[in-house]
């Protein structure tokens, strides 16, 4: 019957060896995993200052610093608020939408300044020769808009009477006068008036039986 061989006897150097590869992989197991728990926590707390509206600021109204005020908050793909770096771009610009104190401001809700006052709409009147003064017109000068019926063939041709979407004249300043078409011989010629008239003027514009009347200075 064979002798059963002895089972092979680790040396003290071979045991060694063996400990300190565990232990050097136990220590890098450790690291790593702390540095895991390190990143994820980073991308938690991260944060970043950026604007929020301090105070109530209306539709149209410019913004100044006194409106704006820096808050921290974490960093996330989803929202897009300005950066507090950005902070002296967005004083001066103007709130299209009403800005509430607490709220992170962002691009679209500011823009530039239309040089408009509050209530007032800019509205541009394709017109041709007849339609306004021969001498023709400058930015500041009052102007009454009125609604013109049109020629008797225009009426029978498109079926509709004289009667436009504006039929009360209303009264505008003129913001500009652009150069005449050559092709068209037709001058744009923008105006400002009230908010609640700039749909039906607009509509009207589109019809072209307009005219337009020059006022008095001071009148």
């Amino acid at each position: 019957m064979a002798a059963s061989s002895a089972p092979p006897i680790r040396s003290a150097a071979a045991r060694r060896r063996v400990s300190r590869r565990s232990l050097v992989l136990s220590v890098l197991v450790v690291l790593l995993g702390g540095l895991a728990a390190y990143s994820a926590g980073q991308m938690l707390t991260s944060h970043t200052d950026v604007l929020a509206v301090a105070r109530n600021v209306p539709v149209g109204e410019t913004i100044t610093a006194a409106d704006l005020s820096v808050a921290s908050v974490p960093a996330d793909p989803n929202l897009s608020p300005i950066p507090a770096a950005d902070q002296a771009e967005v004083i001066g610009m103007v709130a299209q939408v009403p800005l509430v104190p607490g709220q992170l401001l962002t691009r679209a809700q500011i823009g530039v300044d239309t040089g408009l006052p509050a209530g007032e709409v800019l509205v541009a009147l394709p017109l041709q020769e007849g339609q306004f003064p021969a001498s023709g017109l400058s930015p500041g000068q009052q102007v009454l808009v009125v609604a013109t019926p049109g020629t008797a063939a225009s009426v029978i041709q498109d079926g509709t009477s004289g009667e436009g979407p504006q039929d009360v004249p209303v009264e505008a300043t003129v913001a500009e006068v652009g150069p005449v078409n050559p092709s068209t011989q037709v001058t744009v010629i923008d105006v400002r008036l009230d908010q609640e008239d700039g749909p039906s003027m607009a509509a009207l514009a589109s019809t072209g039986r307009l005219a337009l009347i020059l006022l008095p200075a001071g009148g």
